[in-house]
């Protein structure tokens, strides 16, 4: 038997500013099997990734568990603007939906308004329902029983004990990409990274993908971009859904929380005009920032100048670069780069796993190149004057009163480029790298308050465009 329920309206501007969510109620009798959702809008965003003029609006579906926010109990899936249709059903699912129980009750069909016209916006919302009503049907308590194939073995970690690189943002089918995951995660492979975070928007049904790939010769780590209408965010390290309706800075910072007292971490994703920016009034609240997403010329800069002022002010805010892939051959190329482009290398002194490929990010022992052949930049620094610079990016190291502070920076694929050193935010020194391999020590003054960190330039096409970054520290830190 077949249930349809239909919903329609327009909304303008002035009714989504500031709560730019919408729930359409249905009730799916017991027995249900199926739920099939589709939907149009008027004048919808042509080009990629919602650029240009025209409206976007994404969905998603909550079951009879609830929709209070930072309650994963009813969240169902969530597919954004990227498909105009989906199902669910207890053995399979739409990607960036879960498969499972159809519970009887009311479900949510949820609309968020992204981006409307002067003009507005009308909607359409149908819904179908499979119920089966032949006496001694399934029902939805025998639905939860779901069988799953068992995952392959793990790999064994690798050992530690040095530097290792990765992507820390890429999409795949199950938002707005267009690979699978595993294609994503061979492509990856493939061009040599060690780990990879895959951080589908606003949603976690790529993370049971991840468990079946476990076997593959890279670090998969959970991730999920939380997409909201004033800004993103990455998270990283937790197995659950991560909520992405903030409305305001106070739940902005009530998902921060919540993502931290989980053990995962979080991160502003590229705070600039293009980014879309960070609009919340906390951004220095949190422990990481996207300081570089996809290729240099992509206005990072301005992500660049941002993260400098935090700096300035006190607050130690790790760096981090992602290359936001959203599609690899053999998809439709979306973007002119890949995987890895930027690169994050970070610092692992025990086997090559998620807590220690976190807990890397969270110290700061990171630095980001153009790609995952380099080049690489190391800045270390000798905290007690015994000749040894035990000391890394991101650390901190105590002023000791009169006595300078030793530092070294180490450059592989420098020749021809320009290292510059930075000290407070301000050009210590510029340097010309005559070698492929180059080394340089220098000395501060080591007052407290002070920070150091090294950027590796080149010019690209026209001098008054400057120079692009091609790999940048962390910064060394004086307390």
């Amino acid at each position: 038997m077949k249930q349809t329920f239909s919903f329609n309206g327009q909304m303008r501007p002035q009714d989504v500013r500031p709560h730019p969510h919408l729930y359409l109620p249905f009730t799916a009798p017991p027995r249900t099997t199926r739920i099939n959702v589709s939907y149009t809008f008027d004048e919808p965003v042509i080009g990629d990734f919602g650029l240009g003029i025209g409206n976007e609006v994404g969905i998603g579906i909550f079951d009879p568990r609830g929709v209070g926010f930072l309650e994963d109990h009813g969240f169902r899936g969530w597919s954004g603007a990227a498909r105009r249709e989906f199902f669910l059903s207890p053995d399979e699912a739409t990607p960036g939906y879960l498969r499972g129980p159809i519970f009887r009750g009311e479900w949510n069909v949820a609309l968020e308004f992204v981006k409307i016209m002067e003009s507005g916006v009308r909607y359409e919302v149908r819904v179908g329902l499979t119920v089966d009503d032949k006496d001694g049907g399934p029902g939805t308590v025998a639905a939860s029983s779901i069988a799953r194939e068992p995952a392959p073995a793990r790999r064994e970690p690798r050992k530690g004990g040095g530097w290792f690189k990765g992507d820390l943002h890429c999409h795949t089918v199950h938002s707005d990409g267009l690979n699978s995951v595993e294609e994503i995660a061979r492509g990856a492979q493939e061009r040599g990274l060690d780990f990879l975070a895959i951080t589908d928007h606003n949603t976690n049904t790529h993370h049971e993908e991840l468990a079946r790939l476990s076997h593959l010769d890279i670090l998969l780590i959970p991730g999920e971009e939380i997409t909201t209408c004033w800004g993103h965010a990455n998270m990283w390290g937790l197995r659950k859904w991560i909520d992405f309706r903030c409305t305001d800075a106070e739940a902005a910072q009530a998902v921060r929380r919540f993502v931290m007292q989980k053990g995962g971490l979080i991160s502003v994703n590229h705070p600039k005009a293009v980014g879309p920016p960070w609009m919340f009034l906390n951004e220095g609240d949190f422990p990481c920032m996207e300081v570089w997403q996809a290729p240099w010329r992509w206005f990072n800069w301005e992500s660049l100048e941002r993260w400098e002022g935090f700096l300035r002010r006190g607050r130690r805010i790790v760096a981090v670069g992602g290359s936001d892939t959203h599609s690899i051959p053999p998809a439709r190329s979306m973007h002119p780069h890949g995987l890895g482009q930027p690169t994050t290398w970070a610092y692992v002194p025990g086997p090559l796993t998620e807590e220690n490929v976190l807990a890397a990010i969270s110290q700061g022992h990171i630095f980001i190149s153009e790609k995952p052949r380099g080049p690489q930049l190391h800045l270390s620094a000798d905290a007690d004057g015994d000749g040894r610079h035990e000391v890394i990016a991101g650390d901190a190291v105590p002023a000791k009163q009169g006595r300078p502070l030793a530092l070294r920076v180490r450059c592989q694929g420098a020749v021809g480029r320009r290292l510059w050193l930075l000290a407070d935010g301000e050009i210590l020194s510029i340097l010309s790298a005559e070698r492929e391999n180059f080394s340089h020590d220098f000395t501060i003054e080591a007052a407290p308050g002070r920070f150091v960190r090294a950027e590796l330039r080149e010019y690209r096409g026209a001098l008054e465009q400057g120079e692009s970054v091609l790999a940048m520290t962390n910064p060394i830190y004086v307390i």
